[in-house]
């Protein structure tokens, strides 16, 4: 029955991928941005960021604006594997899929039970924000699991040196993925300490150090390049952080999921049910059991992270704590426990759901691929076009138009000065965008100062449709 039931949920999980991702999730501007350097790496041995090219100083030369583990891991996937966008999300399909499996076997080394570990799984798989934003060329999918592989070194108990050793090393392999992947390091932390003692701390934070040494050494000759790049990046982070109210953070956080307002209700619940289970064990024992602080930690964690950072493809990394809540409601002898089965009933009709807005009531593969065309015939005389648009049309451009100079946006919360780009942007006779407020003063002021052609449609979809985006084209007359 095991065996059935989780084959199931990966039959399931699956169907949904095969169903959606040659489509869907839309192709963002951020999948281009790290596909750069990632084929550069592949072909060159490089990482480069080509689609940067004079728009931030050494980008053409090395990349530095973001921690290399992503860059290489893609590269290495497309020195293998046909050259393309849907080789890397199905790369990272697949990394989501193991991450989901050792997070499962996690929670059985923490003595839970199959069914509820097998809730968890089914909890992770089957919620559609694990598709929108865990499958998409990005990095969230492999600092998850890089993350979760350290939480396994980390209660693995047969070895007190090499464990808490490796453990370190795949913590700040997450955190050199992605930068969020470091504030998840006490998590990593209170399982060293629970299984081996303070004294064994000092291996983890040996194993911590050793990758951020060799990523120092391979700065340390473009010191200058990473503070202006990756500098920019963190003025970018603080920015955002100021900007957004704590309804916005609310929005950003559920934006994702399936039925939004419905899964906030239940991660409500959910988190008042444990802190009222958490608080009598306390009454009644005078401590926490260790699997559950390691729950709160965890989530409480990830909380954190997500307030500091603001932007919604990190609510990725909060599925892996609330489904271990949900596995351990499930064990509750009380009706609270039926609350994990409302999570997974929720999260199958918003499966279905989108199955139906996407597909069924609209063929979305034929809607984008006519919306790519019509921008085609658009950039026809155009020769060197800068994109910030959404779904990003860069991939069929470059099949369609490899003569064409592609260069992709840079966020107009950067703090870079404006001569920095203005001659690159000012070589560029065609600007594609699908909101014009967030367009880069300087290039505001270009296209106010010349004479050009203005086209602007929105794709033919219904507003709760994924592709449901506007698109700006400017051409030179």
């Amino acid at each position: 029955m095991a065996y059935a039931s989780f084959f199931f949920i990966s039959l399931l999980y699956t169907f949904q991928v095969a169903v959606n991702l040659g489509v869907f999730p839309v192709v963002w501007p951020d999948e281009v941005l790290f596909y750069s350097p990632a084929i550069s790496f592949a072909n060159t041995g490089h990482l480069k960021t080509d689609v940067l090219s004079g728009l931030i100083p050494g980008m053409e030369s090395k990349t530095l604006w973001m921690p290399p583990v992503y860059l290489m891991f893609s590269g290495f996937t497309l020195s293998i594997f046909p050259d393309s966008l849907i080789t890397l999300r199905i790369a990272n399909v697949c990394i989501v899929y193991i991450t989901a499996y050792v997070f499962y076997r996690l929670l059985k080394r923490f003595s839970i039970s199959e069914v509820a570990a097998q809730m968890a799984f089914a909890c992770v798989l089957w919620e559609p924000l694990a598709f929108r934003f865990g499958t998409v060329a990005r990095m969230e999918a492999l600092t998850a699991f890089l993350f979760i592989l350290s939480l396994l070194f980390a209660t693995n108990k047969k070895d007190a040196y090499w464990n808490p050793l490796f453990a370190g090393i795949f913590l700040s392999l997450s955190a050199l993925s992605h930068p969020i992947g470091a504030s998840f390091g006490l998590i990593t932390l209170y399982l060293v300490y629970s299984n081996f003692g303070t004294k064994k701390i000092i291996w983890f934070l040996l194993g911590g150090i050793i990758p951020i040494l060799v990523w120092v050494v391979y700065i340390h000759p473009n010191w200058d390049w990473f503070q202006i790049q990756f500098g920019a990046q963190l003025t970018r982070k603080q920015n955002l952080l100021k900007t957004f109210t704590i309804i916005d953070k609310v929005r950003i956080f559920t934006f994702g999921f399936g039925f939004p307002k419905i899964r906030l209700v239940i991660i409500s619940l959910q988190l008042i049910v444990l802190s009222f289970l958490t608080y009598k064990q306390f009454q009644n024992n005078g401590k926490i059991q260790k699997t559950w602080l390691l729950f709160w930690v965890w989530i409480l964690s990830v909380f954190a992270a997500l307030y500091t950072s603001s932007e919604g493809w990190y609510v990725y990394h909060s599925l892996f704590p609330l489904s271990f809540g949900m596995a351990l409601l499930f064990q509750e002898k009380t009706i609270a426990n039926k609350l994990p089965y409302v999570g997974i009933i929720v999260s199958i009709f918003a499966m279905i759901s989108m199955s139906n807005i996407h597909w069924y009531k609209t063929n979305s593969s034929e809607v984008q691929i006519s919306h790519f065309q019509h921008l085609e015939r658009s950039l026809s005389k155009s020769k060197a076009v800068y994109l910030q648009s959404l779904p990003d049309p860069y991939f069929y451009l470059k099949t369609n138009r490899p003569d064409l100079d592609i260069l992709e946006f840079i966020p107009g919360e950067l703090e870079l000065p404006s001569a920095t780009y203005l001659k690159t942007i000012h070589s560029r006779d065609s600007f594609v965008f699908y909101d014009e407020t967030l367009i880069n003063d300087t290039i505001k002021e270009y296209l106010k100062s010349g004479k050009w052609i203005r086209e602007e449609w929105e794709i033919p979809v219904p507003p709760n449709h994924w592709l449901h985006y506007k698109t700006i084209v400017y051409t030179k007359k």
